[in-house]
């Protein structure tokens, strides 16, 4: 009986609204959701299987351009090296890299050129 019970109470669970509903960033939240409570999961993926990465233009429809990230995060002049480098405007890829090669939705962000640098960049939302 008590086994039951547990499938029962697990079967409700599940069923319950946004019981699957992947994480979103709380800075996300409110814009991806809808009346009803659901998240529109089309805002990024578009109609693409909801497994799919987003492409750059979704982030680029509420962001700006690759170009217009790179200049909001430019390096003050004159900084030289007190300042990590404009991670949107990189020495070895420019502004080419895709938004989801840092920025992740439904776990935490990392920085693509820590694969080989040590750089903090501690504005970044994570």
């Amino acid at each position: 009986m008590l086994r039951v019970l547990s499938v029962l109470c697990l079967a409700a669970l599940l069923s319950a609204p946004g019981a699957q509903a992947m994480k979103l960033k709380d800075y996300h939240q409110e814009i991806m959701t809808n009346e009803q409570g659901k998240i529109e999961c089309s805002a990024c993926h578009g109609e693409a299987k909801r497994k799919s990465i987003p492409k750059m233009s979704a982030c680029e429809s509420c962001h700006g351009t690759a170009a217009e990230m790179a200049e909001l995060t430019k390096r003050p002049e004159g900084a030289g090296h007190s300042v990590e480098p404009n991670p949107h405007d990189s020495l070895h890829y420019g502004s080419d890299l895709p938004c989801t090669y840092c920025h992740q939705e439904h776990k935490e962000s990392k920085v693509y050129c820590n694969q080989c640098h040590e750089f903090k960049y501690p504005k970044m939302k994570r």
